[in-house]
């Protein structure tokens, strides 16, 4: 009886923290250089500059989103 407690027990912690891995932040699968040895300097300046501006996109709506409220 006590065994099959701590297995049931076990069980619904694993279930519980099984999606504490998850992460909701973006993919950076678009970059093509990864995997593939190290990027070009090309590869890395238009890389740079994709993800600079994703920030600043991000940013900006951000900042609509707090004036909105």
């Amino acid at each position: 009886m006590k065994g099959t407690i701590w297995l049931l027990l076990a069980a619904i912690c694993f279930a519980g923290l099984s999606g504490c891995g998850r992460t909701k932040y973006p993919s950076l699968s678009d970059l093509t250089g990864i995997g593939q040895g190290t990027l070009s300097p090309e590869q890395q300046e238009r890389t740079i500059k994709d993800l600079s501006n994703e920030q600043k996109n991000h940013g900006a709506e951000a900042v609509e989103e707090i004036e909105k409220r």
